[in-house]
């Protein structure tokens, strides 16, 4: 099975499973009309970790399922998602900033968070990476075609996630141009979990370690 699959575009979404984070926003909300983004997150990240009840999936995977899944959320109600499908430049601009803004669909308003995966390490023209998590998204263009969007992150030394990356299909090709601060130029993510340089033509295979899925985290809201 090619677990890089979610990387593809698609007619229909792949997320597989509900999410809870709109029925905790609204109970958050009715309690505590100020809550925060972070408030908001750690309920989400205590309501998975609590129904991880047997261990079997990886803590700190989920928790940044629940720290991501809730900033979607709250970022497509604001309209601060992202969606680079529906830009004219390379700026990332918010949907709120977009012409078209009142007339996009739900699926074009949210970052619909698909998989994280774990990669202990790899390396690059020279470049080592290590303790990686890429997570996909997926997101509606223009055409109602889902499409992916990825952010590379790491755990700094006070265990805080950190982004270093991120890269969306901008050519319409199946292939992820990625913006990494390491480089000063793009280099391709693959749907068969390949990174490829522009440059040199050297490519590296990504060996996923762990992943979590949208269809793993349904299960805990059963």
């Amino acid at each position: 099975m090619n677990d890089f699959r979610t990387l593809l575009k698609t007619k229909t979404s792949k997320r597989i499973g509900r999410s809870n984070v709109i029925e905790l926003y609204r109970q958050a909300k009715k309690a505590n009309r100020s809550i925060t983004l972070t408030e908001l997150q750690t309920l989400n990240i205590e309501y998975l970790q609590a129904n991880n009840t047997r261990k079997k999936i990886n803590s700190t995977l989920l928790t940044l399922w629940g720290m991501l899944d809730m900033k979607s959320y709250i970022d497509a109600i604001f309209g601060n998602t992202i969606n680079p499908y529906f830009l004219t430049t390379k700026e990332l601009l918010s949907i709120k900033a977009l012409p078209e803004y009142t007339d996009l669909s739900d699926e074009a308003r949210l970052l619909n968070l698909l998989d994280i995966k774990y990669i202990k390490s790899f390396e690059l023209e020279g470049v080592s990476f290590s303790n990686v998590f890429l997570v996909t998204y997926e997101i509606a263009d223009k055409n109602n075609n889902f499409r992916p969007y990825v952010t590379l992150l790491t755990l700094n030394a006070d265990n805080q996630f950190i982004e270093f990356g991120y890269g969306y299909d901008t050519n319409d090709n199946g292939n992820v141009e990625l913006f990494l601060s390491s480089y000063n130029y793009l280099v391709y993510l693959t749907p068969k979990g390949s990174i490829h340089s522009p440059l040199s033509g050297k490519m590296t295979k990504l060996k996923i370690q762990d992943i979590l899925t949208s269809q793993e985290v349904a299960k805990l809201y059963k």
